[in-house]
This record gives C-alpha cells, sequence and structure tokens, in this order.
C-alpha cells in the first residue's frame, strides 16, 4: 500500500515506520509542527497537495490530528491513528465522527467510554515494543557505570493546577477534594474521580471563579478529573522517589527540574539509546503509572520490559491480564507494598534476573509492531 504518514517528532515514529516499511508498503512521512493543532492554513494546504499529487491508500499518524482527520475525510481516505497518550483531549471528540476515521487507544476504559458515548470509530489496541532495535543496542563500559543503579524512574513529577483550581473554593469544597484525592491515592486499579465529581461540585468551584470576576474559565469533569489526578501521581511518584533514596541507589531522570531532597537527580534521557541503558542496567524500573490511564498498558512498562529490565509498576488491570506479578515483571497495590517488595526484590539477584528474562519474552512475543500493525488493517479493513 501507499501510505503517507504524518509525525511531529513522536517516540515511537521510527519503529513503527521501520515495520511498515518492512511488511513491504511503500511510505512517504510529512514531518510539521502544529502552532495550533486545530487552525493551521498552511498545514491544510501543504497536506491538501500531498494527497491531490499522489494517490495513498492510508494515511497514518502517532497520536490524533484533528486537522488531519478532517482532510482524510474531505478526500474521502482512511486515517489511521494510534495514541500512547491518555486521556485524548477533549476537543478531540468535535472530529471523532468522521467515517474515514480510526481511532487506536491503548487504554480500554478510555476507548469503551467512547464507544458507549456514540463514537464508533475508536478502538482499543494496546501499545508495541521494537526488540529487534533495542536488541541491538551496545553500550560502552562508560554507560553502563553512569545507569546502573539498585531503583531507577524516568519520568516526570508532574506539576498540577490543582492548587490554583481551588484556590478561592470554599472550605467544604476543598475539604471534599481532598478527602477524593486520598482516597483515589491508596486505591489501584479502579479509578473512581469520574464518577464522585458531581455537577454540583463543579458549579460550586466555577461560581467561586465568577465571584472573583473570572468569567471566561468554566472547569469541566474531564478538566478536573485530569488536575486531581496529576496530582495523585506527582505524590505517588515523590514519595515513592524520597523513600527509594533513603534507603538504596535511586536515581531520577526527567527534563524537568528536580526539587526533592536525597534525589540523585540525573537530567533527561534520549529515548532511542540512552533510556535502553538506563532500563537494562537498573536493577529495578520504578514506573507508577500516570493515575489518569485507567487500565492502559504505558509505553514506558513496555519500552522497559523490550530493554530486559526489570519493570516495578502499580497495579493496573490490563498489566494484570497480560503478565504476571512476581513472574513477569513486579506489581504493587499500595506505596507501603513497594518499599516492601522493593526490598525482598533487590536481595533476590536470581528471582529478579527472571523476571526481566520473562518480561522480555512476552512483549516480543505479543506486544511487537507486526501483530499490532495487523489488527490495526484488518479493523480499518486497509488493503
Amino acid at each position: 500500500m501507499n501510505i503517507l504518514f504524518y509525525d511531529m517528532g513522536s517516540y515511537t515514529y521510527h519503529d513503527f515506520i521501520y515495520y511498515l516499511k518492512k511488511a513491504g508498503h511503500n511510505c512517504k512521512t510529512v514531518y510539521y509542527h502544529f502552532p495550533d493543532k486545530f487552525h493551521d492554513d498552511f498545514f491544510c494546504d501543504r497536506f491538501t497537495q500531498y494527497l491531490n499529487n499522489t494517490h495513498y491508500d492510508l494515511v497514518i499518524s502517532v497520536n490524533f490530528f484533528p486537522l488531519v482527520a478532517r482532510l482524510c475525510n474531505e478526500h474521502h481516505i482512511k486515517y489511521l491513528s494510534w495514541s500512547y497518550d491518555s486521556p485524548l483531549e477533549e476537543k478531540l471528540q468535535d472530529f471523532y465522527h468522521y467515517e474515514t476515521n480510526y481511532i487506536f487507544l491503548f487504554d480500554r476504559l478510555e476507548a469503551e467510554e467512547y464507544q458507549r458515548a456514540g463514537f464508533s470509530r475508536v478502538f482499543h489496541l494496546p501499545l508495541a515494543v521494537n526488540t529487534d532495535r533495542l536488541d541491538k543496542l551496545v553500550f560502552t563500559p562508560a554507560q553502563i557505570q553512569k545507569h546502573t543503579s539498585d531503583i531507577s524512574f524516568v519520568g516526570h513529577l508532574y506539576d498540577s493546577p490543582l492548587e490554583t483550581l481551588l484556590y478561592c473554593a470554599d472550605t467544604y469544597t476543598k475539604g471534599y477534594i481532598e478527602g477524593i484525592l486520598q482516597a483515589q491515592l491508596r486505591i489501584y486499579g479502579a479509578n473512581f474521580l469520574n464518577e464522585v465529581i458531581t455537577g454540583e461540585l463543579l458549579d460550586s468551584i466555577n461560581s467561586s471563579f465568577q465571584k472573583l470576576g473570572q468569567t471566561i474559565l468554566s472547569l469541566n469533569k474531564s478538566g478536573l478529573s485530569y488536575a486531581i489526578a496529576t496530582e495523585i501521581t506527582h505524590l505517588e511518584r515523590s514519595f515513592l522517589l524520597e523513600q527509594f533514596s533513603e534507603l538504596y541507589d535511586t536515581h531520577f531522570y526527567s527534563s524537568a527540574p528536580c526539587q526533592l531532597s536525597g534525589v540523585t537527580f540525573c537530567g533527561p534521557l534520549k529515548y532511542t539509546d540512552e533510556m535502553p541503558c538506563v532500563f537494562r542496567y537498573s536493577k529495578l524500573n520504578l514506573n507508577p503509572t500516570l493515575k489518569s490511564i485507567r487500565s492502559g498498558i504505558p509505553l514506558r512498562a513496555l519500552d522497559i520490559m523490550g530493554a530486559r529490565g526489570v519493570l516495578f509498576s502499580n497495579y493496573q488491570p490490563e498489566l494484570a491480564e497480560c503478565f504476571a506479578d512476581g513472574e513477569d515483571c513486579i506489581m504493587y497495590s499500595s506505596m507501603e507494598e513497594a518499599v516492601d517488595k522493593a526490598d525482598f526484590y533487590l536481595k533476590n539477584d536470581d528471582i529478579r534476573k527472571q523476571i526481566a528474562a520473562n518480561g522480555y519474552q512476552k512483549v516480543k512475543a505479543h506486544f511487537n509492531y507486526p501483530q499490532m500493525i495487523e489488527k490495526m488493517f484488518q479493523i480499518s479493513e486497509a488493503e
């Protein structure tokens, strides 16, 4: 098939395009970074030229782009998008109804929620990892020494807007949300934020904004849910990093500055070559999932196992369905359990190494690009 691939610098682009070409497809890529992904005349003109000048059977992208969806619909070309972000931005829903869309999400609960809302062009598809590329990586002694640690975490702590959103809320509202936050912080495998955020609660917060003369900002359920989820993620990740740093050689890699005391901050990493070295030579790879990801297996978890690292993750429904705790990866159901399990597995090298080997074999067999691409093409009836 002739495939036009749109990309703006995604992590998985090179792996995705590698397997498309390996399967015999002709692929042309358009690179462009949107200043505004909802309105861009220059991009629309340029992309339209590509669609008019050459026959393409499909347009594909990593993550969903509304202007690409609109233009594909106008030209009657199937548009397949495969997202590693969750949840998707709410404003994107205005573009989901196009009959040329095939929107693939790695979080099953998110996909099912869209389907219940009438978006029949949304499907569940787990993410994939390129073990062929990872297996070919060779690390220098200096790289190995630099990135060897007891525990590592690669990611963000997140800067939640929750405190700002609640700045002018009344005491009852602040207390209610604090109760929600603390309850969700302690419950793994079930996200109930959307169920407990009521219309009355949102009205109360928005009313407090209006009393200060703020009439433009209006908070909705998804916005408040995401703010609480990022605050919970910040608290969990910060707590675990500080606890582990007191006990073990713990490395934290992030592009954002670190304000945590006692944590060995190592800065950002290159995704393709440096990150896999960290995963392979850390005894445990901590990976607390962003709380807004309700059921799915995040890309970082597959990257860790694909690099032959030990995944040390919170309990996540789809992760538990596909991988066995203590055999393929390590899962915890509370922050206290995380501390206990870290102590156990750091003292048992043979068990830990076997977990790394098992996890690698499972992602290689069941979370590879050829299988997932074939599922995409079957669902979209691409020929």
